[in-house]
């Protein structure tokens, strides 16, 4: 995502060129000057809506929206910054694994959901993941994907969260069980230590429990939710599993991701987790 813009000259015009930028594992997303193109669906207006409310309440965590372009994509504003990168050749960069970071991305949570006071919903707008219809008692918009490969973080050390299709609404605690999930990272195996920066010196759950203190301190979890927090993780890691697997039957896109163990690996962990006892304990 840090590619610069490319321009070219043709007949004496400066064209801008179209940058592919990396990470969209299920769409095509490219780099235009100073902002992105993204495709859109029935879910965009809601979604816009939601982006437009938090620029209002002058959260600066999300993406700007910009329109839609001639081309039938939304157009919002490029971020510039680290993004965390996740794979064995390219790991996830190193302030991205720190304690620190999981404290900013807990802090990042719970300023979005404060920042959603006011919002209204426009129940003729569906979600991707579910029907139109109005927030109920004590839920927010989930974003549902609050995960390194969808972070940048500014010059600023502030943080962006990107990706923005599979927001809907849903219990406060979902996003910050998958950020459990995704920043600490609570994960079976050793499949992902490469990715994630890992050699066979360090001592996993110990990073485990450092890590998953600094989220929660960050978000600053009630006494409700510090009880219901080890089943929700459980709870997104089956869900999302089950989502990927649905959506396979009609989306290529996800086909590819189920056939690369997507869907296995989070059942994996949910197993993992569900065996473990939960056997990493926060603060009552």
């Amino acid at each position: 995502m840090l590619a610069c813009m490319i321009t070219a000259a043709w007949e004496g015009a400066a064209v801008a060129v179209e940058e592919p930028l990396s990470g969209g594992n299920t769409t095509v997303v490219v780099r235009v000057g100073d902002t992105v193109r993204r495709p859109v669906g029935p879910w965009t207006p809601a979604v816009h809506d939601l982006l437009n409310h938090l620029a209002e309440a002058g959260f600066d965590g999300s993406p700007r929206v910009l329109g839609v372009d001639d081309a039938a994509r939304e157009v919002l504003r490029f971020v510039p910054g680290e993004v965390g990168t996740l794979s064995p050749s390219d790991p996830l960069p190193r302030w991205f694994r720190t304690e620190e970071a999981c404290w900013a991305v807990g802090r990042w949570v719970r300023e979005f959901q404060r920042a959603q006071a006011g919002l209204r919903l426009d129940t003729a707008k569906p979600w991707r993941r579910a029907p139109g219809g109005s927030l109920g008692d004590g839920q927010v918009v989930v974003h549902h994907d609050v995960s390194p490969y969808n972070t940048v973080r500014r010059d600023d050390g502030s943080l962006v969260v990107l990706d923005w299709d599979f927001a809907r609404p849903g219990d406060p605690i979902e996003d910050l069980a998958w950020a459990a999930w995704r920043w600490v990272p609570l994960m079976s195996g050793t499949w992902w230590h490469a990715e994630y920066g890992i050699d066979d010196t360090e001592e996993v759950e110990g990073r485990h429990q450092r890590n998953l203190a600094a989220l929660l301190d960050g978000y600053g979890p009630s006494a409700r939710q510090r009880l219901t927090l080890a089943a929700a993780v459980a709870a997104q890691m089956t869900g999302h599993a089950a989502d990927l697997e649905e959506m396979a039957r009609t989306d290529p896109a996800f086909a590819r991701l189920v056939e690369r163990d997507y869907a296995r690996l989070a059942r994996a962990d949910a197993a993992w987790w569900v065996s473990s006892g939960h056997r990493l304990r926060w603060r009552a």
